[in-house]
C-alpha cells in the first residue's frame, strides 16, 4: 500500500465535449461522451471510464472535466441497458460488458493508441476481463505489437476479481417495483443506498448516486448484479502486466477493501491506494484521487 499526497491537477485547457454511438456485435447502441482538451496531445493515452451498475456516464463528470482541462482526452459511455445506451440482444454478463469496453475502444481509436482504462465496481470487472482477454492473445498480439501495447494502464476503483456474490433475495430486490417507488422518494432512496457512502459524503453524493440508481431499469439493475454471481478473474490476473493503481475507500461496503488488498497483490504491477472515511461511490465521494491516479499512470515517465 501506498500513501500518495493528492493535489489539484493543474487546469490549463478549455474542454470540450462531444457525442458519439458505439455499435455491438449484437445491436447494442452504446452512448459516448468525449471530453478534450482544447490543444489535446495525440501522443499521450486515451482515457476510458467504465461506471458500475446502476449508473451512468455522468458519474464521471468531475473527474472527466478535470483530467481533459489538465490536457487528457478522455471517454465516457453508457455501459448497456444504462440511461442512453440500449440493451442489445445477448444478456448482460461480464464478458459481454468486456466485449463492449473493446467496442467502445475501436470505436474511438486506431489499434496502435494507448488506452488507459478506469473502471468502478462493475466497470471494473468489465475492465478487468477486458485487459486479461488482451493478455491472453499476447504470444500472437507481440508480433504486430498492436495490442499488446495498447493497455497503458489500469485505475481500479472499488472492484474485485471474485467474491461478489449477490444473494438472490438481493437481486430480486433490485428488479422490484416496490424498491423502484422507494428510490424515487429522496430521503427514503438516499436512506436505502446509505450503505455505498462514507461518512463524509456530501448530500450532493448522496443525492446524485440516488437519482442514477432510480434512473436505471429495474431489470438491468437486477441483471447487472446477478452477473457476479460465480464471477471469478483470478486466473487472468497473472498476465496483466499494464501499470495499475487499485482504489478502495476505507469505508466501502459494498466491496470490502481486503478484495482490494487482494487484488492489487495478484496483478504484477500494481498499487494499493486507500481513501481514509471514503464508502463505495469513490466517483463522486472523492474523484480527485481517482483523476490524480490517472494522471500520474498517463505522465509516467514523460
Amino acid at each position: 500500500m501506498t500513501i500518495t499526497e493528492i493535489r489539484t491537477l493543474p487546469a490549463r485547457h478549455a474542454v470540450t465535449t462531444t457525442d458519439h454511438t458505439a455499435t455491438t456485435d449484437d445491436h447494442a447502441r452504446l452512448a459516448i461522451t468525449v471530453h478534450q482538451p482544447g490543444e489535446p496531445d495525440p501522443s499521450r493515452p486515451l482515457v476510458v471510464l467504465v461506471h458500475g451498475w446502476a449508473a451512468s456516464r455522468t458519474v464521471w463528470h468531475a473527474t472527466a472535466s478535470q483530467l481533459a482541462a489538465a490536457g487528457h482526452t478522455v471517454a465516457t459511455y453508457d455501459q448497456r441497458g444504462h440511461a442512453s445506451s440500449t440493451a442489445g440482444r445477448e444478456p448482460i454478463g461480464i464478458e459481454r460488458l468486456a466485449r463492449d469496453l473493446d467496442t467502445v475502444v475501436g470505436t474511438l481509436t486506431t489499434p496502435e493508441r494507448p488506452v488507459v482504462v478506469v473502471g468502478h465496481s462493475g466497470g471494473g470487472y468489465a475492465a478487468l476481463a477486458w485487459a486479461a482477454g488482451l493478455s491472453a492473445t499476447g504470444p500472437s498480439a507481440a508480433k504486430g505489437g498492436a495490442s499488446v501495447k495498447r493497455l497503458a494502464g489500469l485505475v481500479l476503483v472499488s472492484t474485485a476479481s471474485h467474491g461478489q456474490n449477490t444473494p438472490a433475495n438481493e437481486v430480486k430486490m433490485m428488479g422490484s417495483k416496490l424498491f423502484s417507488r422507494a428510490l424515487g422518494t429522496p430521503w427514503l432512496g438516499r436512506r436505502l443506498l446509505g450503505g455505498t457512502h462514507g461518512p463524509s459524503a456530501t448530500l450532493a453524493a448522496r443525492e446524485a448516486n440516488r437519482r442514477l440508481f432510480a434512473a436505471t431499469v429495474p431489470a438491468v439493475r437486477a441483471a447487472c448484479f446477478a452477473s457476479t454471481q460465480e464471477m471469478d478473474l483470478r486466473a487472468g490476473l497473472a498476465g496483466i502486466t499494464a501499470p495499475t493503481a487499485v482504489i478502495t475507500g476505507t469505508e466501502d461496503k459494498i466491496v470490502k477493501p481486503s478484495f482490494s488488498q487482494e487484488l492489487a497483490s495478484a496483478l504484477p504491477h500494481a498499487e494499493l491506494h486507500r481513501i481514509p472515511g471514503t464508502g463505495h461511490m469513490v466517483p463522486l465521494e472523492a474523484p480527485q484521487h481517482v483523476a490524480h491516479h490517472v494522471h500520474l499512470l498517463v505522465t509516467a515517465g514523460r
